[in-house]
């Protein structure tokens, strides 16, 4: 038997909508929190009280809180390659300029919000294999452009160059934001992007 008031509106909200919108609420809660105060402080009665749910409504969406990181990871990595592809896309047909926008589109993100950006490099053991699935993602991408600008750079070399570039813009990041490192955002996108247009060039004749 439903609960009362799930299959109406509710001051003119539907259920699913109503649904929806707990379920981004605790997609944003589990981010402030890892990235605040770390995984270990992600429990659900600590995400539910962030969002401002009960902590029954957590299960209406999410079987526990590794379902809930990695689902709010997920969306949060899908939104910020779409954004770097938007920006490539823009971007002249070149490798130097399409490296600089993507990176560009996605520092630009972080500098937004911090706390994406935290979140992103967390050391939440839930998101490592997430975290692969991103640099295969960026691999991808990244061999599709490289062809169009003629570096034709193979799955392999493309996923090789991804990993380099991510490890240090990572480390990059991470210095950034907790202030460890003495680095501009625009000098940030200048490196990175620099190290992915010049390992990219350079790639295809590595190990020849």
């Amino acid at each position: 038997m439903p609960e009362p008031g799930t299959t109406r509106a509710y001051r003119g909200v539907a259920p699913e909508d109503r649904r929806a919108e707990r379920r981004k609420r605790l997609e944003n809660a589990v981010i402030e929190v890892v990235a605040n105060e770390g995984w270990s402080a992600a429990t659900v009665r600590k995400v539910a009280a962030t969002a401002g749910v009960g902590p029954r409504f957590f299960y209406e969406s999410f079987t526990d809180m590794n379902d809930l990181v990695t689902t709010a990871y997920d969306e949060l990595g899908a939104a910020l390659l779409a954004s770097a592809v938007d920006a490539i896309a823009s971007a002249p047909d070149d490798l130097s300029a399409k490296a600089r926008a993507a990176v560009g589109a996605i520092v630009g993100a972080v500098e937004r919000s911090p706390r994406q950006g935290r979140f992103l490099i967390s050391d939440a053991p839930p998101l490592a294999e997430r975290k692969s699935a991103f640099i295969r993602a960026a691999a991808d991408e990244l061999a599709e452009q490289s062809d169009a600008v003629g570096t034709r750079l193979d799955a392999r070399q493309a996923e090789l160059c991804a990993v380099v570039v991510m490890a240090g813009a990572v480390e990059l990041l991470r210095g950034w934001l907790d202030g460890t490192l003495d680095i501009r955002p625009e000098e940030l996108t200048d490196i990175v992007a620099s190290t992915l247009s010049t390992l990219a060039t350079h790639m295809p004749n590595i190990g020849r």
